[in-house]
């Protein structure tokens, strides 16, 4: 019913967002304390970690498939639904970032596990939020990882051609103002670009050995485009409009 394991795609996702910190000119990566005080060293490793420790950037990569072993492990858990390679993989990074105790309580996980996968995306950018100086904000880079886990979880929706939703014509907006006001627009630019995304990666498969490379330069088109609207609701936010 869930893929195995998180796929190199997943992994990528997390390690952008992550960042290999501290890593010297001698190739090697040294520890460091975190925000919160913890020694910490490679893609936000901290178990057994200590002052002044080095390991390779191929040593980091292992720990961060240990460490999202116990993502996989919640997701299993708590998602009663299939999932496909993209979903498991968007839902171990959101999981990765927020812990198990918010997906478990999230209205995300409901939506999900009655079957809405539609509905996912939208919900997967709402967690754009952070407390600073004792103010929960939407922050840039939370809105980021979060437009590009929505879009991930999305690439492999169906096109009406193969048994997905059908094709509205000639749609028309309920309301006069701009598209960038409406609030579910980070969510379905997030599934729409992912799906167009899928096609296209699909298309370039006979481009060898170019073809990964294209995948990732389509991939990164659709996050900018996603992140704009994104950006665009938290402007909205910012100014009061809801």
């Amino acid at each position: 019913m869930h893929p195995e394991r998180t796929s190199s795609t997943g992994l990528d996702l997390i390690k952008k967002f992550e960042g290999l910190h501290r890593l010297g000119e001698d190739g090697m990566v040294r520890s460091y304390r975190c925000p919160a005080g913890r020694w910490t060293i490679g893609y936000g490793h901290t178990k057994g970690v200590r002052s002044g420790q080095k390991i390779t950037p191929q040593k980091a990569e292992a720990f961060l498939v240990e460490d999202v072993q116990w993502c996989e492990d919640a997701i299993r858990r708590h998602v009663s639904v299939p999932l496909s390679q993209f979903q498991f993989d968007a839902l171990v990074s959101f999981v990765f970032n927020l812990g198990e105790g918010n997906f478990a309580s999230s209205t995300l996980l409901k939506v999900l596990n009655r079957g809405d996968y539609q509905g996912v995306p939208e919900q997967i950018t709402r967690w754009n939020k952070a407390r600073v100086d004792g103010v929960l904000k939407p922050l840039r880079g939370l809105t980021r990882r979060r437009s590009a886990e929505a879009a991930l979880f999305s690439m492999d929706a169906p096109f009406a051609a193969d048994g997905g939703e059908k094709m509205a014509q000639k749609p028309q907006t309920t309301s006069p103002k701009p598209l960038r006001k409406s609030k579910t627009m980070a969510g379905a630019g997030a599934a729409g670009l992912g799906v167009t995304l899928s096609t296209v990666s699909e298309q370039v498969q006979g481009l060898v050995p170019y073809s990964d490379i294209l995948k990732w330069v389509f991939l990164g088109l659709a996050l900018a485009g996603i992140v704009l609207t994104a950006y665009a609701r938290w402007k909205d936010y910012n100014e009061g409009i809801r």
